[in-house]
Protein backbone atom coordinates (compact mmCIF):
# COMPACT_ATOMS: atom_id res chain seq x y z
CA UNK A 1 0.00 0.00 0.00
CA UNK A 2 1.33 3.37 -1.18
CA UNK A 3 1.73 5.66 1.83
CA UNK A 4 1.14 9.23 0.80
CA UNK A 5 3.85 11.93 2.25
CA UNK A 6 2.82 14.84 3.24
CA UNK A 7 4.37 18.24 1.89
CA UNK A 8 5.34 20.36 5.33
CA UNK A 9 2.58 23.19 5.59
CA UNK A 10 4.44 26.71 5.78
CA UNK A 11 3.03 28.74 8.95
CA UNK A 12 2.30 31.93 8.32
CA UNK A 13 4.14 34.29 9.36
CA UNK A 14 2.86 37.18 11.94
CA UNK A 15 2.75 40.73 10.93
CA UNK A 16 5.55 41.37 13.65
CA UNK A 17 7.75 38.91 12.73
CA UNK A 18 7.55 40.07 8.71
CA UNK A 19 8.75 43.66 9.93
CA UNK A 20 11.62 42.34 12.16
CA UNK A 21 12.68 40.17 8.82
CA UNK A 22 11.84 42.52 6.27
CA UNK A 23 15.15 43.48 4.58
CA UNK A 24 15.58 47.12 3.79
CA UNK A 25 14.42 47.52 7.38
CA UNK A 26 17.06 44.94 9.22
CA UNK A 27 19.73 46.73 6.51
CA UNK A 28 18.70 50.29 7.08
CA UNK A 29 18.73 49.49 10.66
CA UNK A 30 22.14 48.22 11.18
CA UNK A 31 23.86 51.00 9.10
CA UNK A 32 22.17 53.67 11.65
CA UNK A 33 23.03 51.94 14.91
CA UNK A 34 26.35 50.71 13.61
CA UNK A 35 29.20 53.12 15.19
CA UNK A 36 29.08 55.74 17.80
CA UNK A 37 27.14 58.04 15.82
CA UNK A 38 23.84 56.63 17.25
CA UNK A 39 24.67 56.52 20.75
CA UNK A 40 26.48 60.29 20.60
CA UNK A 41 23.42 61.74 19.42
CA UNK A 42 21.23 60.05 21.77
CA UNK A 43 23.17 60.90 25.00
CA UNK A 44 23.54 64.68 22.81
CA UNK A 45 19.71 64.78 22.90
CA UNK A 46 19.45 63.74 26.83
CA UNK A 47 21.82 66.27 27.66
CA UNK A 48 20.60 68.70 25.91
CA UNK A 49 16.90 67.95 26.86
CA UNK A 50 18.22 68.00 30.94
CA UNK A 51 20.27 71.24 30.85
CA UNK A 52 17.04 72.74 29.28
CA UNK A 53 15.13 71.34 31.89
CA UNK A 54 17.94 72.73 34.64
CA UNK A 55 17.51 76.09 33.17
CA UNK A 56 13.28 76.33 33.01
CA UNK A 57 13.77 74.87 36.60
CA UNK A 58 16.45 77.90 37.63
CA UNK A 59 14.36 80.83 35.67
CA UNK A 60 11.60 79.67 37.54
CA UNK A 61 13.24 79.58 40.56
CA UNK A 62 14.17 83.18 40.65
CA UNK A 63 11.40 84.45 39.36
CA UNK A 64 9.11 82.99 42.15
CA UNK A 65 8.58 85.95 44.93
CA UNK A 66 7.77 83.58 47.64
CA UNK A 67 10.04 83.30 50.48
CA UNK A 68 10.04 79.76 50.17
CA UNK A 69 10.74 79.32 46.53
CA UNK A 70 8.67 78.55 44.01
CA UNK A 71 5.35 76.56 44.21
CA UNK A 72 6.52 72.49 43.35
CA UNK A 73 3.49 72.24 41.12
CA UNK A 74 3.69 74.85 39.03
CA UNK A 75 7.52 73.74 38.60
CA UNK A 76 6.57 70.34 37.44
CA UNK A 77 3.65 71.63 35.04
CA UNK A 78 6.35 73.77 33.46
CA UNK A 79 8.97 70.62 33.50
CA UNK A 80 6.05 68.75 32.04
CA UNK A 81 5.10 71.12 29.31
CA UNK A 82 8.77 71.86 27.97
CA UNK A 83 9.77 68.13 27.90
CA UNK A 84 6.54 67.64 25.45
CA UNK A 85 7.12 70.95 23.62
CA UNK A 86 10.90 69.64 22.64
CA UNK A 87 9.16 66.20 21.55
CA UNK A 88 6.59 68.46 19.08
CA UNK A 89 9.49 70.21 17.81
CA UNK A 90 11.15 66.53 17.42
CA UNK A 91 7.98 65.07 15.65
CA UNK A 92 7.07 67.86 13.04
CA UNK A 93 10.89 68.85 11.82
CA UNK A 94 13.46 65.95 12.92
CA UNK A 95 11.03 62.47 11.94
CA UNK A 96 10.13 63.93 8.82
CA UNK A 97 14.19 64.77 7.91
CA UNK A 98 14.68 60.83 8.28
CA UNK A 99 11.91 59.63 5.74
CA UNK A 100 12.13 63.01 3.11
CA UNK A 101 15.37 61.37 1.66
CA UNK A 102 14.39 57.52 1.98
CA UNK A 103 13.26 56.54 -1.23
CA UNK A 104 14.59 60.11 -3.23
CA UNK A 105 18.49 59.22 -1.48
CA UNK A 106 17.72 56.01 -3.42
CA UNK A 107 17.08 57.17 -6.33
CA UNK A 108 19.71 59.77 -6.32
CA UNK A 109 22.49 57.08 -5.38
CA UNK A 110 20.98 55.21 -8.29
CA UNK A 111 20.02 52.24 -6.26
CA UNK A 112 16.77 52.37 -6.56
CA UNK A 113 15.81 50.23 -9.64
CA UNK A 114 17.92 47.70 -8.49
CA UNK A 115 15.70 47.21 -5.40
CA UNK A 116 12.70 47.10 -7.09
CA UNK A 117 13.60 44.46 -8.68
CA UNK A 118 14.74 41.97 -6.45
CA UNK A 119 11.41 39.64 -4.59
CA UNK A 120 10.27 42.55 -2.25
CA UNK A 121 6.70 44.31 -2.74
CA UNK A 122 6.24 47.16 -2.93
CA UNK A 123 4.30 47.25 0.96
CA UNK A 124 6.94 45.83 2.55
CA UNK A 125 9.63 48.19 0.44
CA UNK A 126 7.62 51.14 2.12
CA UNK A 127 7.26 49.28 5.28
CA UNK A 128 10.30 48.38 6.12
CA UNK A 129 11.63 52.13 5.34
CA UNK A 130 8.89 53.34 7.63
CA UNK A 131 10.06 51.48 10.12
CA UNK A 132 13.83 51.96 9.75
CA UNK A 133 12.92 55.65 9.93
CA UNK A 134 10.55 55.56 13.04
CA UNK A 135 12.56 53.50 14.81
CA UNK A 136 15.18 56.23 16.04
CA UNK A 137 12.82 59.01 16.38
CA UNK A 138 10.81 57.20 18.40
CA UNK A 139 13.60 56.16 20.43
CA UNK A 140 14.47 59.63 20.92
CA UNK A 141 11.07 60.56 22.04
CA UNK A 142 10.87 57.39 24.64
CA UNK A 143 13.82 58.03 26.26
CA UNK A 144 12.55 61.60 27.24
CA UNK A 145 9.84 59.66 29.31
CA UNK A 146 11.73 59.24 32.31
CA UNK A 147 12.91 63.13 32.47
CA UNK A 148 9.07 63.93 32.24
CA UNK A 149 9.07 61.90 35.63
CA UNK A 150 10.59 64.90 37.49
CA UNK A 151 7.21 66.19 37.39
CA UNK A 152 5.47 63.84 39.18
CA UNK A 153 7.85 64.26 42.07
CA UNK A 154 7.15 67.61 42.20
CA UNK A 155 3.34 67.35 41.53
CA UNK A 156 1.11 69.47 39.17
CA UNK A 157 0.88 66.54 36.63
CA UNK A 158 -1.44 63.42 36.24
CA UNK A 159 -0.70 60.04 34.81
CA UNK A 160 -3.59 60.14 32.42
CA UNK A 161 -1.91 63.42 30.86
CA UNK A 162 1.34 62.06 30.48
CA UNK A 163 0.06 58.50 28.93
CA UNK A 164 -2.55 60.47 26.71
CA UNK A 165 0.29 63.33 25.43
CA UNK A 166 2.47 60.29 24.71
CA UNK A 167 -0.19 58.81 22.53
CA UNK A 168 -1.03 62.28 20.70
CA UNK A 169 2.94 62.41 20.16
CA UNK A 170 3.60 58.54 18.97
CA UNK A 171 0.46 59.27 16.90
CA UNK A 172 1.46 62.12 15.41
CA UNK A 173 5.39 60.99 14.82
CA UNK A 174 4.07 58.23 12.26
CA UNK A 175 1.83 60.38 10.72
CA UNK A 176 4.37 63.18 9.94
CA UNK A 177 7.25 60.62 8.81
CA UNK A 178 4.15 58.62 6.41
CA UNK A 179 4.16 62.40 5.02
CA UNK A 180 8.01 62.80 4.45
CA UNK A 181 8.10 59.23 2.87
CA UNK A 182 4.75 60.25 0.52
CA UNK A 183 7.20 63.35 -0.57
CA UNK A 184 10.16 61.24 -0.98
CA UNK A 185 8.52 58.89 -3.57
CA UNK A 186 7.11 62.04 -5.12
CA UNK A 187 9.98 63.76 -5.89
CA UNK A 188 13.10 63.03 -7.70
CA UNK A 189 15.36 64.78 -5.22
CA UNK A 190 16.18 64.34 -1.33
CA UNK A 191 15.93 68.41 -1.40
CA UNK A 192 12.41 69.12 -3.37
CA UNK A 193 11.11 66.50 -0.99
CA UNK A 194 12.71 67.99 2.16
CA UNK A 195 11.19 71.55 0.93
CA UNK A 196 7.58 69.99 0.49
CA UNK A 197 7.94 67.65 3.35
CA UNK A 198 9.00 70.81 5.85
CA UNK A 199 6.01 73.29 3.85
CA UNK A 200 3.12 70.88 4.50
CA UNK A 201 4.54 70.59 8.18
CA UNK A 202 4.60 74.10 8.63
CA UNK A 203 1.57 74.84 6.99
CA UNK A 204 -0.64 72.42 9.34
CA UNK A 205 1.01 73.18 12.30
CA UNK A 206 1.70 77.10 12.00
CA UNK A 207 -0.20 77.93 8.33
CA UNK A 208 -3.30 76.98 9.30
CA UNK A 209 -3.62 78.62 13.09
CA UNK A 210 -2.61 81.80 11.31
CA UNK A 211 -5.03 81.53 8.69
CA UNK A 212 -7.43 81.36 11.36
CA UNK A 213 -6.08 84.12 13.25
CA UNK A 214 -6.60 86.42 10.49
CA UNK A 215 -10.18 85.16 9.77
CA UNK A 216 -11.46 85.96 13.25
CA UNK A 217 -10.11 89.30 12.76
CA UNK A 218 -11.31 90.56 10.05
CA UNK A 219 -14.68 88.94 10.43
CA UNK A 220 -14.64 89.94 14.53
CA UNK A 221 -16.35 93.44 13.67
CA UNK A 222 -19.17 92.20 11.69
CA UNK A 223 -19.91 89.64 14.20
CA UNK A 224 -19.82 92.47 16.70
CA UNK A 225 -21.95 94.87 14.78
CA UNK A 226 -24.69 91.80 13.85
CA UNK A 227 -27.70 92.58 14.98
CA UNK A 228 -28.65 88.59 15.52
CA UNK A 229 -26.08 86.73 16.70
CA UNK A 230 -28.48 83.73 18.04
CA UNK A 231 -26.81 80.72 20.50
CA UNK A 232 -26.49 78.71 17.41
CA UNK A 233 -24.10 80.82 15.29
CA UNK A 234 -22.34 80.65 18.61
CA UNK A 235 -22.37 76.81 19.11
CA UNK A 236 -21.75 76.66 15.56
CA UNK A 237 -18.35 78.57 15.72
CA UNK A 238 -17.49 76.84 19.18
CA UNK A 239 -17.51 73.53 17.37
CA UNK A 240 -15.80 74.69 14.12
CA UNK A 241 -12.67 76.22 16.49
CA UNK A 242 -12.57 72.61 18.06
CA UNK A 243 -12.75 70.80 14.99
CA UNK A 244 -9.60 73.08 13.77
CA UNK A 245 -7.49 72.07 16.73
CA UNK A 246 -7.76 68.23 16.75
CA UNK A 247 -6.60 68.95 13.19
CA UNK A 248 -3.20 70.85 14.78
CA UNK A 249 -0.71 69.29 17.54
CA UNK A 250 0.17 71.56 19.66
CA UNK A 251 -3.24 73.09 19.61
CA UNK A 252 -4.82 69.50 20.43
CA UNK A 253 -2.36 68.83 23.08
CA UNK A 254 -3.16 72.25 24.69
CA UNK A 255 -6.95 72.28 24.59
CA UNK A 256 -6.86 69.08 25.50
CA UNK A 257 -4.82 69.10 28.23
CA UNK A 258 -7.12 72.49 29.71
CA UNK A 259 -10.41 70.43 29.06
CA UNK A 260 -8.97 67.54 31.43
CA UNK A 261 -7.41 70.31 33.98
CA UNK A 262 -9.78 72.73 34.62
CA UNK A 263 -13.24 70.78 33.24
CA UNK A 264 -11.84 67.50 35.05
CA UNK A 265 -13.35 65.51 31.97
CA UNK A 266 -11.50 63.68 29.80
CA UNK A 267 -13.62 62.77 26.96
CA UNK A 268 -16.28 66.32 26.59
CA UNK A 269 -17.86 69.21 28.62
CA UNK A 270 -20.50 71.58 28.77
CA UNK A 271 -20.16 75.22 28.48
CA UNK A 272 -23.32 77.92 27.95
CA UNK A 273 -24.12 79.59 24.66
CA UNK A 274 -25.92 82.56 23.87
CA UNK A 275 -24.27 85.56 25.71
CA UNK A 276 -24.93 87.87 22.62
CA UNK A 277 -28.75 86.84 22.62
CA UNK A 278 -31.49 87.00 25.44
CA UNK A 279 -31.15 83.46 25.79
CA UNK A 280 -28.50 80.92 27.80
CA UNK A 281 -28.09 77.56 26.06
CA UNK A 282 -26.00 74.66 27.70
CA UNK A 283 -24.22 72.35 24.46
CA UNK A 284 -21.55 69.69 25.29
CA UNK A 285 -18.59 70.27 23.73
CA UNK A 286 -16.11 67.33 23.09
CA UNK A 287 -11.95 67.23 23.56
CA UNK A 288 -10.08 67.61 20.48
CA UNK A 289 -7.45 64.50 21.15
CA UNK A 290 -9.94 61.44 19.82
CA UNK A 291 -11.04 63.08 16.56
CA UNK A 292 -7.41 64.10 16.36
CA UNK A 293 -5.77 60.66 16.77
CA UNK A 294 -9.10 59.54 14.28
CA UNK A 295 -7.97 62.29 11.56
CA UNK A 296 -4.38 61.34 12.07
CA UNK A 297 -4.22 57.51 12.21
CA UNK A 298 -7.06 58.02 8.77
CA UNK A 299 -4.26 60.16 7.10
CA UNK A 300 -1.17 58.31 8.33
CA UNK A 301 -2.98 54.76 6.17
CA UNK A 302 -3.99 56.99 3.08
CA UNK A 303 -0.50 58.12 3.02
CA UNK A 304 1.03 54.67 3.32
CA UNK A 305 -1.18 53.50 0.74
CA UNK A 306 -0.47 56.65 -1.58
CA UNK A 307 3.39 55.94 -1.23
CA UNK A 308 2.77 51.75 -2.25
CA UNK A 309 0.56 53.36 -4.90
CA UNK A 310 3.40 55.66 -5.99
CA UNK A 311 6.04 52.74 -5.59
CA UNK A 312 4.57 50.81 -7.88
CA UNK A 313 3.86 53.68 -10.50
CA UNK A 314 7.72 54.04 -10.45
CA UNK A 315 8.37 50.54 -10.61
CA UNK A 316 6.17 50.39 -14.33
CA UNK A 317 7.94 53.38 -15.75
Amino acid sequence: MTELVQEPVTKKKSFMQRLRENPVTVKELRSRMRGRRAFVVLTVHLLVMSGFITLVYSAFASAAGGPFGPDSREVGKVIFSSVLGLQVMLVIFVGPSFTAGAISGEKERQTYDLLRTTLLSAKSFVAGKLVSALSYVLLLILVAIPLQSIAFLMGGVAVIELVLSQVIVLVASVTFALWGLYASARMRTTLAASVVTFAGALFITVGIPVIVGLFSMILSPFFAGAAVFTWQTEAALLYVLMFLAATNLPATLIVSDIVLVEEGSLWYFSTSVGSFSSSSHTIWLFSPWPLFLILYILLAVILFYATVRRVRKIATQ
